[in-house]
């Protein structure tokens, strides 16, 4: 199961590129969106998209009238109050379906599921090394997608298809803890060994505890039974 990478993830990564290339600090402004749009040939709305994921991803500001800037990675993210109240909800729903689904995957996985597990780790653990964020952020989905198709029961995704994308994008709100960038790896690598293990109380556990540090990292409270 390999993820298609959207026009605005490919563009969210060359506008990183253009960053890091032309030396660009905090607190210096990119182009305006019309000069980046045509310089990276996509639409208006696919760029919108790309920088909304830089922003989330704590790598650039967006000021309303003034443009996007780098963004100094000491800052903390700041979110508007319908933004959090998303994330909240995005982290809640995922800790009530993703530890149920990580159990299941431990008992119903194949050979084939933990290849897949395996490589998205290793996808991932490629993209930290090359400082690649967007290419880690869509292996880190990735890895999620693989237990539900590994959990054997296919209404898992079908519940969760309607807002993928927006889970999507709120599992790169983590990203922006640069100290803590590369916890989400060890943490897929302990619910891997639970899945390969059959040890589905292990993953369930190993999930619900990621999950609720993913949401930490992202500085998202959220209410819990």
């Amino acid at each position: 199961m390999s993820r298609i990478e959207t026009a605005p993830e490919r563009a969210a990564r060359a506008i990183r590129n253009l960053i890091k290339s032309n030396g660009l600090g905090p607190g210096d402004s990119l182009p305006a969106q019309r000069e980046l749009a045509a310089t990276l040939g996509i639409s208006r709305a696919s760029l919108r998209e790309a920088l909304a994921t830089l922003e989330a991803m704590g790598l650039i500001r967006i000021q309303a009238g003034k443009g996007a800037y780098v963004a100094d990675p000491h800052d903390g993210l700041p979110r508007d109050d319908n933004q959090k109240r998303q994330a909240a909800q995005v982290y809640q729903f995922r800790l009530a379906i993703e530890p149920y689904v990580a159990g299941l995957a431990a008992q119903a996985r194949t050979r084939d599921h933990l290849i897949a597990l395996q490589r998205s780790i290793d996808d991932m653990q490629t993209a930290f090394e090359a400082d690649d964020l967007i290419t880690a952020a869509n292996a880190d989905t990735e890895f999620h997608e693989i237990l539900l198709s590994a959990s054997g029961n296919p209404l898992f995704a079908a519940a969760i298809f309607p807002t993928a994308q927006t889970i999507h994008e709120n599992q790169m709100l983590p990203f922006a803890n640069a100290a803590a960038i590369k916890a989400p790896l060890r943490e897929h690598e302990q619910i891997l060994r639970y899945v390969r293990d059959r040890n589905p109380s292990g993953a369930r556990d190993a999930m619900h505890f990621h999950v609720l540090s993913a949401a930490t990292r992202a500085n998202i409270a959220f209410l819990r039974p």
